[in-house]
């Protein structure tokens, strides 16, 4: 007796108008290895993100404290000054 493949017995079923049995039609199998696959996808991202917002933020440091100095950056974007004069539209 020699052995059929999957793809033997479907066309078979096909053939003769019967309906084709699940197991002969599916084309994954049990998805475990995505599974894996997504969940150290997943970790992966999460760790340089959270690795991106360390390096941003300084990690835990009080670098961003509050020093006092905050009056010397409004002086940076203090506008009260005269209005730049606008340039001609060129002809």
């Amino acid at each position: 007796m020699t052995h059929q493949s999957p793809h033997d017995k479907a066309a078979d079923a096909v053939h003769e108008g019967r309906p084709v049995e699940a197991q002969y039609v599916r084309g994954g199998g049990d998805g475990r290895r995505i599974l894996i696959l997504l969940l150290v996808s997943l970790s992966a991202v999460a760790v340089l993100l959270l690795g991106m917002w360390f390096v941003s933020q300084g990690g835990f440091a009080e670098t961003n404290a509050n020093t006092g100095a905050q009056a010397v950056d409004v002086k940076a974007f203090d506008d009260t000054g005269p209005a730049p004069a606008p340039t001609p539209a060129p002809q």
